[in-house]
């Protein structure tokens, strides 16, 4: 009976003492796995946010900048579009628009000059430049006017001073350059022809 007994205590006594421990350990390992995991979480997106914050950072540069920027240049476009229509409307050149200019040849002719007391026939060659927007205008006049002007070139070599004609004293012929335009722009109007240009200017003697 006392053997009994005592087989009873010590399953009674005995048998609760290890149940608790087993349920300590095993619950105290779920807990610390339950508050383990959200912490490891936290620190994987933390990570996270702050690899896509830099990579973010880097590619898109400052902001304020860039919309600073952006807006200026809009507000420059805007003005220039602006600028642009209201030329074009009016049918005049477009604003900041570099004009073109164009060569045209006026005449090709031979005169005579006796200044220095001989005989000299000056072969002449004449173009001009005009912007392209009166080139179809300059083209008609010099057909239109083509005796007059080749008139007023022949009178102009032969009143000229031989040493300017030559390119003793002006190698660039600036004498001749300028009483052409004169007479151009009176025939044709003024502010048509840009420059005149005098490529071939040579003398020869005739008396000898």
């Amino acid at each position: 009976m006392a053997k009994e007994k005592k087989n009873d205590s010590e399953e009674k006594g005995g048998a609760p003492a290890h149940p608790p421990e087993e349920k300590k350990s095993s619950g105290g390992g779920a807990g610390g796995l339950l508050k383990s995991t959200p912490a490891l979480l936290g620190v994987v997106m933390l990570v996270e946010a702050m690899v896509l914050f830099a990579g973010f950072k880097m590619f898109s540069g400052p902001p304020h900048s860039a919309s600073a920027s952006d807006a200026a240049s809009d507000e420059e476009g805007g003005h220039g579009e602006g600028g642009h229509g209201e030329a074009g409307a009016h049918g005049g050149p477009v604003k900041g628009e570099k004009r073109k200019v164009v060569e045209l040849q006026v005449l090709e002719f031979k005169a005579p000059n006796k200044q220095s007391g001989r005989l000299f026939l000056y072969d002449v060659s004449v173009f001009v430049t005009v912007k392209t927007e009166f080139k179809e205008r300059v083209e008609s006049a010099f057909k239109d006017r083509e005796a007059t002007i080749r008139d007023r070139a022949r009178t102009i070599i032969s009143q000229c001073d031989p040493e300017k004609l030559g390119g003793g004293s002006e190698p660039g012929l600036e004498t001749l350059r300028r009483q052409m335009k004169h007479q151009l722009d009176e025939i044709i109007g003024e502010g048509m022809i840009e420059e005149v240009l005098i490529p071939r200017c040579i003398p020869y003697r005739q008396d000898f």
